[in-house]
Parts: C-alpha cells; sequence; structure tokens
C-alpha cells in the first residue's frame, strides 16, 4: 500500500471513528459527569481516543516497511493496554487487574528492545526492569496528565511530530512517514477534543498513548537518533509536573493513585486559567526549552556529558518553575 494511502487512512479513520464513538457513547450513557477533582462543567463521552488509537494500530499494522525489529512487540503492547483501557472505560476494573496489564505490555517491549541491543548479557536483567519502570511510568504519568481539554493530546502531537523531525534529521524516511502519520491521526482528533471538548480521550487514549511515547522513543534510542537524556528532555514538560506531584502526594503519605487535583495544570485551571491558554502554557515550554535543548545535543553529536549537563539543567528549570508557580497560586488561594 503506498504510503500517501496511509496518510489518508490516517486522517480519515480517527475523526470518523471518534464521530461514530461520540454517537455510540451518548446512546449508552458513558459519560464522564462533572464533579469536584474534575474540571469540566458539563457531562461529557469518555473513550473517543479509540479513533486516533485504532488508526495508528491499522497504520502500524499496514506499515511496509519493518520497525527495527519492534512491529511485534508495539503491536501486542498497544492491543494489550488498549483493550484493558477500552474495557476499563465502559466497566471500571481493578487497579491491579490494570496494572498487571500495563506490566505485560511493558515487559514485551522492553524485551524487543533489549534483543536488539548490543548490550552484555550480564546488565540484560537489571537494565530490563529499569525499562519497564520506566515504561510503566510513561503509561501512567501520561493518564495522570489526561484532565484538561486538550492538554494530553497536544502534547502528543508535539512528542509525534519531533520524533518524525528527528528521524527525517538522520535520514530514517521510513519512520519519519510513519510518525509523522500518527500525528496526523492524534491531530484529527484533536477538534473534538478542543474546548469545550466534545469528547474525551478516555483511558482508552492516555494510556494508550503514554505507551506509544516509551515504544516510539525506544525505537529512536535503538537506532540511536535520540539518547536517554535527550529522551528525556523530549517529555519533559509533563514528567516534571506528573513526577513533582506523584512525590509531593507520597511525601505527604497519601495514595498516589487516587484520584486528585494537585497537578499544576488543575491549580492553573482552578485559579480561572482556560483550557487553550493552559495548552499555550506548556506547547511555549516545548517550543523554547525542548525544541532548543533538542537542537543543541544534535549539534554536539549527542555528546555524553552535554547531554547529561543539558538534561540536569532542564529539569533543574523545569522544577524551579513549577514550585514557583504552585507556590504562587497557594498564597494567591490562601488569600482569598
Amino acid at each position: 500500500m503506498p504510503f500517501w494511502w496511509l496518510a489518508a487512512l490516517a486522517l480519515f479513520v480517527s475523526p470518523v471513528l471518534t464521530a461514530a464513538w461520540i454517537r455510540r457513547a451518548q446512546r449508552l450513557r458513558l459519560l464522564d459527569p462533572p464533579e469536584r477533582r474534575r474540571l469540566h462543567l458539563a457531562a461529557t463521552p469518555r473513550g473517543g481516543g479509540i479513533g486516533p488509537v485504532a488508526s495508528i494500530l491499522l497504520t502500524c499494522v499496514l506499515w511496509p516497511q519493518p520497525l527495527a525489529g519492534f512491529a511485534g512487540p508495539i503491536t501486542l503492547g498497544l492491543l494489550a493496554v488498549a483493550l484493558v483501557s477500552w474495557i476499563d472505560d465502559h466497566r471500571p476494573l481493578s487497579i491491579r487487574t490494570r496494572l498487571l496489564v500495563h506490566l505485560m505490555a511493558a515487559a514485551i517491549l522492553v524485551a524487543g528492545f533489549i534483543s536488539l541491543a548490543t548490550w552484555p548479557i550480564s546488565i540484560w536483567a537489571p537494565a530490563g526492569l529499569l525499562l519497564v519502570v520506566a515504561v510503566l511510568a510513561s503509561i501512567n504519568l501520561h493518564n495522570f496528565m489526561d484532565g484538561s481539554d486538550a492538554h494530553l493530546t497536544s502534547q502528543i502531537v508535539f512528542v509525534f511530530a519531533a520524533l518524525a523531525i528527528l528521524a527525517g534529521h538522520h535520514e530514517g524516511a521510513d519512520l519519519r512517514l510513519l510518525w509523522a502519520f500518527c500525528a496526523i491521526a492524534v491531530a484529527a482528533f484533536l477538534p473534538f477534543n478542543w474546548p469545550r471538548a466534545r469528547v474525551f480521550l478516555g483511558d482508552v487514549g492516555s494510556i494508550s498513548f503514554g505507551f506509544l511515547v516509551a515504544a516510539f522513543t525506544l525505537v529512536a534510542l535503538q537506532r540511536g537518533w535520540i539518547g536517554w537524556g535527550g529522551a528525556l528532555i523530549l517529555s519533559s514538560g509533563f514528567m516534571i509536573d506528573a513526577g513533582a506531584t506523584l512525590l509531593g502526594r507520597l511525601r505527604r503519605t497519601r495514595h498516589w493513585l487516587r484520584p486528585h487535583r494537585d497537578h499544576l495544570y488543575q491549580w492553573l485551571r482552578r485559579r480561572g486559567w482556560s483550557a487553550q491558554r493552559v495548552v499555550a502554557a506548556y506547547q511555549l515550554w516545548n517550543l523554547l526549552v525542548v525544541v532548543p535543548a533538542l537542537m543543541m545535543l544534535e549539534a554536539r553529536g549527542q555528546a555524553a556529558l552535554t547531554e547529561f549537563v543539558l538534561t540536569v539543567a532542564v529539569y533543574a528549570l523545569g522544577l524551579g518553575i513549577w514550585f514557583a508557580a504552585r507556590g504562587a497560586l497557594r498564597r494567591a488561594h490562601r488569600a482569598q
């Protein structure tokens, strides 16, 4: 199948399936009602992520070129997390069941990565364990950040587009097109999710996107197009907010999986920021910090010392902004 047919397929399947899902969700009353911890004001269909996720899955299955040995692990892992999340959107499953499937999908993906690595066998086990934890973190931290209209969707478009540009820079025309088509599939969903959202991603969208970010980043790492520091920088805006919030909740002995409103983007929304403004703020971080940092790494040939220093600097800057903003928002809240 020619590449341009796959682009048309990605652009067509995502919005058509999303529109069909909205009607079905309304008919079956699969709605997220407004409540104290949520930011929306009207009952909204959930599970709309089935549109872009199905489009991406179909594109990957029909892709005529090998994904550096990752086709099987990515397809199996994505099917597993998407299926359990789709069921959870219909009928809530236990945390244990969901985490078990996430763990299985992460293990499949990491096994595919390690089988292609040139590492000594002696470090396979510890490295594999760390990578499984990293994939699980990506899956769940992206899910945590899906709480404001178009917030996660716009981030995924950025990450997929950035990976496509990196692949093109390194003459990886096959994956440049694949990741560009994936970005197109998510961008085609964005109008449905743009404030005021007509449908939410649901777990089938947010969990699957977290898995795909980890999977595609591992492919880029395996091909040498990005380093470990660059991978951390690429998703730094979301990782800093989700990670700092999680550590803060653990420090205060709060159950980290319980629904809450502690993320910076949630504080901003509660202090009167529109969903559009929140999207703009986080994408401004990507444009002003992430993109220049990745360009610097490319110019320096991903030198290890440069990558380490730059990664530390990006996360230090991000954490400084996070703590300053949270502190200012808390003081403003107490002053009322």
